[in-house]
């Protein structure tokens, strides 16, 4: 029986390690042919990078807030055609939990993604 209880016990930290892996990485999010490819903090927790790949130009607004709905940074972006990156300085702001948006100049959709730093 103590046998079966940690081998219970190991799944258990293996199934929930692969879970809070998998939250952190970025999957890719389409809309309107945009697709938003990874949003990741750099090693220092300094710099958030926001990757978005667009068939074309096209123009966005994008945002990060703060759990309780704070506005860290906030702007109009143009994207051209391929990757673009979009960068959010975050070495001022405390650990904790954050959302980013991305909403396009119709309001027609809003792609957003949790952030914790």
């Amino acid at each position: 029986m103590e046998k079966l209880i940690k081998s219970l016990s190991f799944l258990l930290l293996v199934f929930l390690s692969i879970s809070a892996g998998a939250q952190q990485r970025s999957t890719p999010v389409t809309y309107d042919n945009l697709s938003l490819l990874s949003a990741s903090l750099d090693s220092n927790k300094t710099v958030l990078v926001v990757k978005i790949g667009s068939p074309g130009e096209d123009y966005i607004e994008a945002a990060l807030t703060h759990s309780i709905g704070w506005v860290v940074e906030k702007k109009k972006v143009k994207l051209v055609a391929g990757e673009n990156r979009i960068r959010f300085d975050m070495s001022m702001s405390a650990e904790g939990n954050y959302r980013l948006f991305l909403r396009n100049n119709e309001g027609t959709w809003t792609v957003t993604r949790p952030i914790k730093k």
